[in-house]
């Protein structure tokens, strides 16, 4: 037993007792079970909780399958939220100025809202701009021009304006507003594609080459083509706020867009109906009138290019006049500041389609401005002018070395063309049907005074003039035998069977209107071709909810000049009687009987319920006279 630990409370306990027996403490109480000490028999105590199983690791073929659905999740609901905003962006419907698009960040991978209208949408295009050496067809070749590198350029500008075209609405304003790369090509084309009196007589578009001799000048005329087809497509686009009920942009909008942007302007609306308006009269009409509909701006700069039209008509006619006044050669050293006779030549033309891009397609408002301008050195008429030039042109080809080079015989024919065509829409805007019976009168005096002058009459008949007359003959306000002395004068003008038509409208008894309806409702009557043209014509422009009937009556008005009437439809002009009638007018329609008798609703006048009466009963009698020649 080993020694005991000494204890201080013992050992003063047996030095203050008495007995001879040793204290002794009592023994410590055993201390409580820790749980370490516990029986392992039955209710010792709480069993030892048994230490769970590891969980089984997954394999990896089971990490990727939870990988891919919770990515295919993610991706269902991304497309679940762009399908809801696409949705809702086509309920709301708004234009493409106030719209936005959501797309996917790309650092963050949630959705942003983008305005329909940014530069978020520009793609680097890098579009080059079109220089005269790149025109192909009836010009040379220009020194130091390889054609391989001309004809890779213009395949790379087709594929753009591909690329271009085939942009969603707004992607597309988005590219043209913010690349002005873009804006620099279509402008340069404008400025130095060839116009339609460039291309040689005849050959249309693209002139015929020998593919097998010629392969890349064959295979450059195509490119050119259908670069030239999708730039007045792009041109088309650009005139058209609206392609969709959901793709459009607001008025406010596009009026600025095209304005400040510089997208169109007086120039380059006067240089897309010098290239297109001949092969292309519709698109161009179309695209003419919606520019000056939805910007009005433009019609008062139009009062500021007017004058300087003029200044270069007066600039290249001056030199030519005073050539032939003074009696010298065509090779004559020209005056000091004065433009050489092949340099007046050169410009006439470009300077005269210009003029017959106007009258053709512009605004009958700018038409005016320009009969009203002022020329320098006098305020000489337009009309007058044109006639000196085509003298002095004539008598200058006729001084040419004999015979006359191919070039200048050429050039010469074509600004007497032009000039001839010009004169002809002036004559034809100052005495028109729609001035009265009176301005009739006011043609054969002016044509009298230049009976003297038989290449003039010979020119106005071949270019233009047979319009005029045409819209004298449907106006009803001559009789045949002012018509025969008009032919008197100039030659023959009118088509056999237009003069034949007449005769036997004429010689038919006088048909009332319930009779023309019952009849027309009865049997279809043919509308004569050049009627029926025209009324198609205007209804690709203005729209097919034009009803032909309608359409009709505003020919009639308008003495069957198409510019005109879709000028009128767009301007929303009209006069009243025609204001009143129902757009969706049908051919065989009364037109009194069509109009709702409302209070304070403008009626027809009695001169054209006659006129429309009259039109009515000439249709029908050339339906009868279509029937029969089909029996017979």
């Amino acid at each position: 037993m080993g020694k005991q630990a000494f204890d201080r409370r013992v050992a003063l306990a047996n030095a203050l007792s008495s007995s001879s027996t040793p204290v002794e403490l009592p023994a410590r109480p055993a201390h409580k079970d820790s749980g370490h000490e516990r029986g392992k028999g039955k209710g010792a105590g709480r069993r030892k909780k048994e230490p769970s199983p590891e969980p089984r690791q997954k394999t990896k073929k089971e990490v990727e399958e939870e990988q891919r659905k919770l990515l295919e999740e993610n991706e269902s609901r991304r497309r679940a939220f762009f399908e809801v905003e696409a949705q809702k962006k086509v309920q709301e419907c708004k234009s493409a100025d106030t719209s936005v698009t959501f797309v996917e960040d790309r650092d963050s991978r949630k959705p942003v809202a983008v305005s329909d209208i940014s530069e978020f949408w520009r793609c680097d295009l890098g579009v080059l701009p079109f220089m005269p050496d790149d025109n192909v067809g009836p010009v040379e070749v220009p020194e130091g021009v390889d054609v391989h590198d001309r004809l890779e350029y213009l395949k790379m500008l087709n594929e753009q304006l591909q690329q271009v075209l085939r942009m969603r609405f707004h992607v597309f304003w988005s590219q043209v507003i913010y690349d002005q790369s873009l804006r620099r090509s279509l402008d340069s084309y404008l400025r130095f594609s060839l116009r339609a009196h460039d291309v040689e007589e005849g050959s249309g578009d693209a002139p015929a080459v020998d593919a097998g001799k010629d392969p890349i000048a064959a295979e450059e005329l195509q490119v050119a083509a259908e670069i030239s087809r999708r730039m007045l497509a792009v041109f088309l686009r650009l005139s058209r706020p609206q392609e969709t009920s959901h793709d459009f942009l607001s008025d406010a909008k596009f009026s600025e867009v095209i304005y400040e942007h510089h997208l169109f302007d007086v120039p380059k609306l006067i240089d897309i109906c010098s290239i297109y308006g001949d092969s292309n009269r519709s698109t161009v009409t179309k695209i003419v009138h919606s520019v000056f509909l939805h910007q009005p701006r433009f019609k008062e700069d139009f009062r500021m290019v007017v004058q300087h039209m003029l200044g270069g008509l007066h600039q290249c006619c001056s030199p030519l006049q005073r050539l032939v006044g003074s009696g010298a050669a065509v090779g004559a050293t020209a005056a000091a500041g004065e433009l050489s006779f092949e340099e007046c030549l050169a410009f006439l033309p470009d300077v005269l389609s210009c003029f017959n891009a106007i009258f053709c397609f512009f605004p009958e408002e700018c038409v005016g401005l320009l009969l009203g301008g002022s020329l320098e050195g006098g305020g000489v008429p337009l009309a007058d002018l044109m006639v000196a030039l085509h003298e002095a042109v004539t008598t200058l080809q006729q001084r040419a070395e004999a015979p006359p080079s191919d070039r200048l015989a050429s050039v010469c024919g074509t600004t007497l063309s032009l000039l001839s065509r010009l004169l002809s829409c002036v004559l034809g805007f100052r005495m028109a049907p729609r001035k009265g019976a009176a301005a009739f009168d006011e043609l054969l005096e002016w044509l009298k005074l230049q009976a003297d002058r038989g290449a003039l009459l010979s020119d106005l008949r071949k270019h233009g003039l047979e319009n005029v007359a045409l819209d004298w003959l449907a106006s009803g306000l001559v009789d045949d035998a002012q018509l025969d002395y008009l032919e008197q004068l100039c030659g023959p003008l009118l088509p056999k069977e237009a003069r034949t038509r007449r005769r036997n409208h004429a010689s038919a008894p006088p048909r009332s209107g319930a009779a023309a309806s019952s009849s027309s409702s009865g049997k279809a009557a043919a509308t004569p071709a050049s009627d029926a043209a025209k009324i198609r014509e205007v209804r690709e422009v203005v729209g097919s909810e034009y009803g032909e009937g309608f359409v009709l009556q505003c020919l009639l008005h308008y003495s069957n000049s198409v510019p005109t009437v879709v000028g009128a439809i767009l301007d929303g002009s009209l006069p009243p009687q025609l204001a009143a009638l129902p757009i969706g007018l049908g051919l065989h329609q009364d037109p009194s009987a069509a109009v709702a008798p409302a209070q304070g609703r403008a009626k027809l006048s009695a001169e054209d319920k006659a006129r429309v009466m009259a039109q009515a009963g000439r249709l029908e009698e050339e339906a009868s006279a279509a029937g029969e020649e089909g029996g017979g």
